[in-house]
């Protein structure tokens, strides 16, 4: 047995038990919110099983960076990548 685990896919995301991370996150920041703040665990379990359906949705449709590429190209740059050029950079050459 090897100590170093392979991916089967070299994109392959990582998970924490069945989720990736974003759909994990979208399930428990709704739930701990509505059971923290306001004691209502049902309702949060609802509002992020369904923030999660959504979430699945696009990604089954569009691809799994899709997010990502949206949040790149749409949203300020909060997250600067070593690699890539900002993202209002349109025209690089010319």
């Amino acid at each position: 047995m090897s100590p170093y685990h392979i991916p089967q896919y070299l994109d392959e995301p990582f998970k924490l038990m069945l989720w990736t991370i974003d759909e994990f996150l979208l399930f428990l920041i709704p739930f701990l919110t509505l059971m923290f703040i306001f004691g209502s665990p049902l309702w949060g379990g609802l509002v992020g099983g369904l923030c999660m359906y959504i979430v699945r949705k696009i990604k089954g449709e569009q691809g799994h960076y899709f997010i990502f590429n949206v949040m790149y190209w749409h949203l300020p740059p909060v997250i600067q990548f070593k690699c890539t050029p900002p993202s209002y950079l349109r025209h690089l050459l010319g």
